[in-house]
Order: C-alpha cells, then sequence, then structure tokens
C-alpha cells in the first residue's frame, strides 16, 4: 500500500493541499454522509484517481478535511475563552461554543462513518490524540495565567470534555429525545479559582 502520508514533490503537496480544502469546502455544506469522490475531484480540480493516490481512501479524506474544519474552530473557541472573566464564566463558554460549532457535528458524523480498517483506526485516534494534546496545553496555559486550579487534572479535563461533546452531538444527530445543550458541559471542566471550592454534584 503506497505512504499515504507521503506529500511527495512540492506539486504533489499543493495537490494535497487542494483536495483537503475542497473537501473541507464540502463538508462545511453538506456534511459527510452523501459526499461522493465525483464530487470532490470536481471542487478540487482534480481526477478521481488522484483522491486514491493521495489519500489512500476517501473515508481517510473526509476524516481528515472534518478534522481540518474542527481544529480550525477550537481555535476560536480558545479565543472565546480567554475573554471570559472568572473560571466559572470560562467553563460556561467552552461548554456554550463547542456545542454551537457546526463542525463538531461534521466531526462526529466523520467519526461514525469510519470504516473499521486498522489503518483508519490508527488514524482515528493520532488526530483524537492531537486534539486532546492541543486542548491539554491551552488548558495548562490558562490555568497558569490566571492562577486557576484543576482538580482533575488537565489532561484529563481536555479528554472528558470532549468525549461528552462527542458523545452529546452523536446522540442528538441520532436523533435521541432532547439535545447537547441539555446537558451541563460546563461541569466536565474541573477548573476553578483558587478560592472557590469546586462544585461536587449531590450523590
Amino acid at each position: 500500500m503506497a505512504n499515504v502520508m507521503d506529500s511527495g514533490t512540492p506539486r504533489g503537496a499543493a495537490t494535497r493541499a487542494r483536495i483537503l480544502a475542497a473537501t473541507a469546502g464540502l463538508l462545511s455544506v453538506a456534511g459527510p454522509r452523501n459526499l461522493t469522490v465525483s464530487e470532490i475531484a470536481r471542487a478540487a480540480g482534480v481526477y478521481p484517481n488522484q483522491i486514491t493516490h493521495h489519500y489512500g481512501s476517501k473515508d481517510r479524506l473526509v476524516l481528515d478535511a472534518a478534522f481540518a474544519l474542527f481544529l480550525r474552530d477550537t481555535t476560536r473557541l480558545q479565543a472565546a475563552g480567554r475573554r471570559a472573566v472568572g473560571a466559572e464564566q470560562f467553563r460556561e463558554v467552552l461548554a456554550r461554543t463547542a456545542l454551537a460549532m457546526p463542525s463538531t457535528v461534521t466531526v462526529v458524523q466523520a467519526l461514525a462513518n469510519n470504516g473499521g480498517d486498522a489503518a483508519q483506526r490508527e488514524r482515528v485516534r493520532l488526530l483524537l490524540a492531537v486534539l486532546f494534546r492541543q486542548s491539554e496545553r491551552y488548558l495548562e496555559r490558562v490555568i497558569r495565567e490566571h492562577g486557576w486550579t484543576s482538580v482533575a487534572g488537565a489532561d484529563r479535563d481536555a479528554r472528558t470534555f470532549w468525549s461528552t461533546v462527542f458523545g452529546a452531538t452523536l446522540l442528538a444527530s441520532a436523533g435521541v429525545s432532547g439535545n447537547a445543550s441539555d446537558l451541563n458541559l460546563a461541569a466536565t471542566i474541573s477548573v476553578t479559582d483558587p478560592l472557590q471550592r469546586p462544585h461536587i454534584a449531590s450523590r
């Protein structure tokens, strides 16, 4: 199997980037479910076999494009969090913004449509690791700047937060009664002000 991570020549890298950008544009409008290789090829101005050459499969390309959209939106989420006043508002802003991002639904759909082969599962693992690590570093930086604390630890906060976001979005997309905003997502982040005791749900 060809190494789909290898961009090859500068021309190949440009073609690869164009395919990814075109796919991301299509996903932002229609989502991943009915997207075809021919539609992607037309939008990118390439032949369908170039998509296979550069990405190996449509599922791999859609997954990468969905995460590209999503990671771009998380930078906006981080900017919104930095404008928050106090740890409580910080938690609420992150929760509200994450659930409102259109790319959250897109990436959850791409994950749900993910193929079952080992290479694709490994790709998912790597992309999630990037998301968790970037989020962990962001939380650590904000906590340090404000003198806040994380009761559970920034790494656990990041994983719990996004896992809950994805789970709630998946259930809402599947038509489960209620919607993702019903969830107290802010409570999954244990960041608090030094003199403020974290909220502990009654048992």
